[in-house]
């Protein structure tokens, strides 16, 4: 049988790199792109951010000399901030562990487990922040053969605070491509007759397409093994506006409305990208390894009317595009 490796009580800084935020997209976690992530070196505070509805406002045309010019005033809206403590233990066993060809692969291994276990509680706050019982208990249904139509109305409404995206759970995603509304728009791309079911797993590259054909800007999912286990939302879909920062968030936020961000707590920015304090030590009574990960993040919605809740109906119909007779003369 391998060696077991146990682990030192000591800080691992090297396993705390293992959760950089530059690492986080690959992790496959929905929140970031909806609450961009604001690294802050404080644990709370208040931004000034930028009112909503400023770019609607009007000049003026014709003004005569004399007559004053009125004027539009910026008025920040304060939004207050603060982080709370993630934690996550991940823990190897001496039977488990003797399968790693390595102590730097079993260390990997557990140092991985305990921050996904706290990347997924950030996933699950985010999912709740957009997911509540009243934005449910409002929603706006998706009516047969009117559901593109009834998105994009909604998705005009929210463009003061960004580019229009759908949000969903991955249960809600397969239902919504089964439409037939949608499974016509889907076959118009991938041809008549294919099983839509099935090219819905392809998910990057059905996902890419939908939001195209239905002029959205992204189509984003949260899974359904890390959030809503029992389903209360499934067939709810968000319609949110969400700004491009290009990784500027906090000029973004103090220059354009922007419906929300997660600030990360980073005390040292200038030689690390990982929220995590690691640590790690043996635990004898259970003859196990522990990893320990702790960070301080938050989920903040600066703007809750940046929001659309709608919902699936019970049932649709078949769907088929009118046809349309052109008439030559005589």
């Amino acid at each position: 049988m391998a060696k077991f490796f146990r682990v030192e009580t000591a800080d691992r800084p090297d396993l705390a790199a293992i959760g950089a935020i530059s690492q986080l997209d690959v992790k496959g976690y929905a929140f970031p792109k909806i609450f961009p992530i604001l690294t802050v070196g404080e644990k709370s505070g208040t931004i000034a951010c930028a009112p909503a509805g400023l770019s609607e406002s009007k000049g003026a045309k014709g003004r005569t000399n004399g007559t004053a010019l009125s004027g539009t005033d910026i008025v920040p809206v304060d939004v207050n901030w603060s982080v709370t403590r993630y934690e996550g233990r991940g823990r190897l066993y001496e039977d488990d562990g003797a399968a790693y060809a390595s102590a730097e692969a079993a260390d990997g291994a557990g140092a991985e487990l305990s921050q996904r276990l706290a990347w997924n509680y950030v996933e699950s706050d985010a999912f709740a922040k957009i997911f509540t019982a009243t934005r449910k208990s409002g929603a706006t249904e998706l009516s047969d053969h009117a559901v593109v139509k009834t998105l994009q109305q909604k998705a005009k409404t929210l463009r003061k605070y960004g580019r229009p995206a759908l949000v969903m759970t991955i249960s809600t995603w397969y239902d919504f491509v089964e439409i037939p509304e949608i499974r016509h728009r889907l076959e118009k791309f991938a041809g008549a007759g294919s099983d839509i079911g099935f090219l819905a797993t392809d998910v990057e590259k059905v996902l890419t397409a939908v939001s195209t054909l239905l002029a959205f800007d992204q189509i984003i999912l949260f899974d359904n093994d890390i959030v809503d286990a029992g389903g209360t939302y499934d067939g709810c879909i968000a319609v949110i506006g969400l700004r491009q920062t290009n990784g500027r968030v906090l000029d973004t936020i103090k220059s354009k409305a922007t419906y929300g961000w997660c600030p990360v707590y980073l005390p040292d920015a200038a030689t690390s990208d990982s929220p995590f304090d690691m640590r790690t030590w043996y635990d004898n009574g259970n003859k196990c390894n522990v990893y320990d990960a702790e960070a301080f993040l938050g989920i903040v919605e600066a703007f809750s009317a940046g929001v659309a809740m709608t919902k699936l109906a019970a049932s649709y119909s078949e769907y088929a595009v009118p046809e349309v007779t052109v008439s030559t003369g005589t």
